[in-house]
Order: C-alpha cells, then structure tokens, then sequence
C-alpha cells in the first residue's frame, strides 16, 4: 500500500486495528492449537460457559469490525443485538460467580448470638426449641419460655396475610 493514496486520518485507526488484531490472534493462538475436546473435559461448567462467551463475543465483535470496514452501519444489522445478548449472559455469568463467592449464614449461631447478648446476670438462659424439644430440660419456666417465642418471633419476618375474594 503507498502512504500517498491512503487517508492520513485513518492512519492510527488502521495501526489500532492491526494491533488489535495481532493481540487477539496471539491471545488465541494457544487455544487453537489444543483439542478442544480434551480441552473442554479438564474445565468445570462455568470455565466452559466463560470460554464459550469470550470466543462469542470475539466473534460477533470481529463480524462488526468486518461490517463497519465495508462501509456499512453495523448498527443496524443483527450484530449489536447479538452483542447485547452476549452481554447480558455475560453478566449472568458473572453473577452465578459471584454467588458462589458469597459467605453463607449460619441462622442457628447468629440465633445463639443475639439470645447471649440478650441475656442478663441473673437470669436463667434461654433454651432455644431444638435443644429443649419441647421439654424443660434444666427447669425452665414459662417466663424463659416466653421470652425466648418473642425473640424467635421477632427474628422471623411477618407473613403478609392474603385476602381471598370470590370472582
């Protein structure tokens, strides 16, 4: 190609592009060149999701560049709502992961927390119904009893009561 006959402000778009280009072909290059088979038993699910949007989304993006450089409006072609759609299970993706990251709560110790920190000197403790099971055990009386039903009850969000009507 001559420098005269191109447009001097392409130029840089034109480097980008290639670099560009080059990157992702390197960046491919590795998973070229394995089995995909063999590839994709040693990976876990959400690995294999993950790679397969990547190579998507590479994909439809290369389709749009190819569109753009013919001259045409990829904006109103298929490949941005192809995009969109990656996108979105992308972020999906993403959330499934980071669900698995979050900390669990253990209702059972937070429950025994909050009754500790309840309780005061000279009182007797609490027993919470799945050590009881219904009995006294250490001689509990009503009173305990019925603090600990309040707490319990408290610690529970209320149920919105539905209305039933005839139609």
């Amino acid at each position: 190609m001559e420098d005269e006959d191109f447009p001097e402000e392409l130029r840089d778009a034109v480097k980008k592009l290639e670099v560009g280009l080059i990157d992702l072909e390197n960046g491919f290059s590795g998973l070229i060149k394995q089995n995909r088979e063999e590839f994709y038993q040693q990976l876990d699910p959400l690995s294999r999701a993950k790679l397969d949007l990547v190579s998507l989304y590479n994909i439809n993006s290369l389709v749009w560049i190819l569109i753009k450089s013919l001259g045409h409006n990829p904006q109103v072609s298929d490949v941005k709502t192809e995009l969109m759609r990656v996108r979105t299970v992308i972020a999906r993706c993403k959330e499934i992961e980071d669900r698995a990251k979050r900390n669990r709560v253990d209702q059972g110790a937070a429950r025994r927390m909050v009754a500790s920190g309840l309780w005061k000197p000279g009182e007797e403790k609490l027993k919470s119904k799945d050590t009881s099971n219904g009995e006294e055990q250490n001689g509990g009386s009503n009173e305990l009893k019925k603090k600990l039903q309040d707490f319990e009850d408290s610690a529970t969000p209320s149920k919105k009561k539905i209305r039933q009507c005839d139609v």
